[in-house]
């Protein structure tokens, strides 16, 4: 399977040039056969040999463009040394055309390069939301069940996720055992699964040893259809009449992906028996917002796992944004900035700390330091420039003075902000914490 995943990502590597080739040569092929005294058609009222060029610029940029003009040029200087024309090289005709060739490329370019920056604010807004959305629904859905459960089934989903975000940070690998025998205890206890495993995927493959189980466990059967359509959709994939056809079957009742909100999947549970009255919508939305989350939590750790190593009270969704932001300058140029308010302790500490809280926007992400001596309160504010920083600094006076009658010298707040750049993260989080502004 890898090989031919290889061979296939190899070929795609190679389409552009091989169009890029059959649209240089199409003009001077059909000049040869059919115009064979002009075959580069340079008497012609029209000039055609720039079209293939022109369509390679305009399509996939400078580099392309400019092997499309090199081989225009080797095929006549060829030609010379063949012996197949005594015409001098056309140089003001040749000059002109590549003129014409590289800025097409270089208009192409530019707006590629736009549409990708767009495709990823429009990839990450999208992500952010999906986080949200999982968000929201688990507090729901934990408030509805403490309500209804509190006596017989004390466990709230919070504390369970807050459990699984301690192994996470504490564990060295991405997915171990401990993590993965407290996601299933979670998930046990919520889907009232009866017997399951959870396998870890690698590289699109699940690995035959499980990490956890219960019950009697699940067989790991690598071509089941409930199993391999879950792999494939991404989604989690359930046994009905409906929807396995005639001579189809499945072990499983149920096959959910460990798929995170950039649609990686880490691993997969699967359900062997669990109570009839509970294989229905809701159990199915509840296991897969679940497993979505710990895919997130899984994800972020291996984003974040050198700033945790530095600041273990690092919040893992901080870390993890932090690390998007800057491979997003660094690939993009989007602006984010890194901002730390540092604090004195005094009577209004916590009451300010709730202050700067409440005035993040819905993309930020905050992460509050108590250091005994000082408070520092960072926020990392993505796609925000000098502009946003000002203006979140006059908002930040304008409440101080509002509610607490102080400014910043008055409450002894200080303040930093940096733009991201493409240094280590680590770096940069050192730069801002340890510098005195």
């Amino acid at each position: 399977m890898q090989p031919l995943h290889g061979i296939a990502a190899s070929f795609s590597r190679l389409v552009p040039w091989l169009e890029s080739l059959a649209l240089t040569l199409v003009i001077p092929v059909v000049g040869m056969l059919f115009n064979p005294d002009d075959p580069y058609f340079i008497r012609a009222e029209f000039r055609w040999l720039w079209f293939g060029p022109l369509l390679v610029a305009l399509r996939y940029g400078i580099a392309p463009a400019l092997a499309s003009i090199s081989l225009l040029a080797a095929l006549w200087l060829g030609a010379m040394l063949a012996g197949r024309t005594t015409a001098p090289f056309p140089l003001h005709f040749m000059l002109g055309g590549s003129l014409l060739v590289l800025i097409a490329g270089q208009f192409s370019s530019i707006w590629s390069t736009r549409l990708r920056r767009a495709e990823q604010l429009s990839r990450h807004a999208e992500e952010r939301f999906q986080q949200l959305s999982r968000a929201y629904f688990m507090v729901r859905h934990s408030h509805d069940r403490l309500e209804q459960n509190l006596i017989s089934r004390p466990v709230t989903l919070r504390q369970g996720m807050m459990e699984l975000r301690r192994l996470l940070s504490q564990g060295e690998l991405p997915v171990s055992r401990a993590f993965a025998g407290e996601l299933l205890v979670i998930l046990a206890h919520y889907g009232s699964l009866t017997s399951a495993a959870l396998y870890q995927v690698k590289d699109g493959r699940v690995l035959p040893e499980p990490l956890a189980r219960c019950g009697q466990g699940a067989t790991l059967r690598p071509d089941d259809l409930l199993l391999r359509a879950a792999l494939e959709s991404g989604n989690t994939a359930y046994q009905t009449v409906s929807r396995l056809g005639e001579g189809q079957h499945s072990s499983y009742l149920v096959a959910a992906p460990l798929r995170s909100s950039s649609g990686v999947i880490s691993g997969v549970l699967l359900v062997d028996d669990m109570p009839f009255m509970a294989l229905h919508r809701e159990t199915l939305q509840i296991l897969g917002v679940l497993l979505a989350y710990a895919a997130d939590q899984v994800e972020a750790v291996e984003l974040a796992h050198r700033i945790i190593a530095v600041y273990p009270d690092c919040p893992l969704a901080f870390g993890a944004e932090l690390v998007k932001m800057i491979h997003l300058q660094q690939d993009l140029d989007v602006v984010s900035t890194l901002t730390v308010v540092r604090l004195a302790p005094g009577p209004y500490l916590n009451e300010l700390c709730m202050m700067f809280e409440r005035q993040q926007r819905g993309l930020d992400h905050s992460w509050r330091r108590d250091l005994g001596w000082d408070v520092q309160f960072v926020t990392l504010m993505p796609f925000s420039g000098p502009a946003a920083m000002e203006g979140y600094q006059s908002r930040l006076n304008e409440v101080l003075q509002k509610q607490f009658q102080m400014n910043f010298k008055s409450a002894g707040i200080r303040f930093k902000y940096l733009m991201l750049s493409c240094e280590e993260p680590v770096l940069q989080l050192a730069n801002l914490l340890t510098d005195e502004p």
